[in-house]
C-alpha cells in the first residue's frame, strides 16, 4: 500500500464521518520531514478533544510509563482513554449503526515525538470499543485514542462504550521500545519481527515499518475474532 493510496483513504474516511454518531477524528497524513534533532512534546488535545480529556482524572491522562505501572483492568464504571492498535472490527448487525472495535492497549507515560505520534509496544492487554456510525470509517492496524466509560469486563477484556475517538493512520503514528512491563496478548507477538531482537522505534516510519512491527492489514479488516 503506497503512500498516496494512504493519504486518498484518508480523505475517503474523513468524509464518511459526518455520518457517524460517535465523534471520530482522523489524523491526516502528510510527508514526514527529516532532521537532525528530534523533540520531545506533552500530549496536546486537538479542538474537538479538548472537552473530553478535561474529563479525565489526573490518574487517567497518563496510562503507563516505567515510573508508574499502568492496568486496563478493574475500571469498571470509569471515565478511561486508552491507546489501541485495532485488531478487529465487527460487521453492524442488519438494521443497527453499532459495531466493535477489538483493540491491542498501548502504554503511554503523557510523552511523544514532537514531529509524529508515538506510543509504547508493550500494553495491558485487549480491550473492546463499542462505537455508532461506520465501521469502514477506522482503518485496520491503525492506531486510536478513545475516551470513554469501562461498563464491564469479560473474560479479562474490559468493554468500553465510546464518547470520542481520535484515530492515526500508518505514516502518522510510531512506536517505542520504552514501557512499563508488557502484558499484550501474545497472539499479536508473532506479527512484530523486530520484537524477536531488533529495534522497533522508527522517527520516520514507511509502509515496510507497520508491517513488519504489526502485521498485512489485509489480515484483520471487517472481522471481530476470539481474544483467545
Amino acid at each position: 500500500m503506497r503512500a498516496s493510496i494512504l493519504i486518498l483513504l484518508t480523505i475517503l474516511f474523513s468524509g464518511a464521518l459526518s455520518f457517524a454518531q460517535t465523534p471520530i477524528d482522523i489524523q491526516p497524513v502528510k510527508k514526514l520531514e527529516r532532521s537532525n534533532s528530534l523533540g520531545t512534546c506533552g500530549y496536546e488535545p486537538i479542538e474537538k478533544e479538548k472537552n473530553y480529556f478535561a474529563r479525565l482524572s489526573l490518574s487517567e491522562r497518563a496510562t503507563g510509563s516505567m515510573l508508574e505501572p499502568y492496568t486496563i483492568h478493574g475500571k469498571q464504571g470509569k471515565f478511561v482513554s486508552w491507546y489501541g492498535i485495532v485488531r478487529g472490527i465487527s460487521r453492524p448487525q442488519q438494521g443497527e449503526d453499532k459495531f466493535t472495535l477489538l483493540l491491542e492497549h498501548k502504554f503511554f507515560d503523557g510523552l511523544t515525538d514532537c514531529h509524529i505520534m508515538m506510543v509504547s509496544q508493550s500494553g495491558s492487554g485487549d480491550f473492546q470499543a463499542k462505537i455508532e456510525g461506520n465501521p469502514e470509517s477506522i482503518p485496520a492496524l491503525s492506531l486510536v485514542r478513545i475516551y470513554g466509560t469501562v461498563i464491564e469486563e469479560k473474560e479479562k477484556v474490559p468493554q468500553v462504550v465510546v464518547d470520542y475517538i481520535r484515530v492515526w493512520p500508518w505514516l502518522t503514528f510510531t512506536l517505542t521500545d520504552l514501557g512499563a512491563g508488557d502484558e499484550s496478548n501474545p497472539r499479536w507477538a508473532k506479527y512484530c519481527k523486530p520484537c524477536k531482537g531488533g529495534r522497533i522505534y522508527n522517527p520516520y516510519p514507511d509502509e515496510k515499518y507497520y508491517l513488519r512491527v504489526l502485521g498485512d492489514p489485509k489480515e484483520f479488516g471487517l472481522h471481530l475474532e476470539e481474544t483467545k
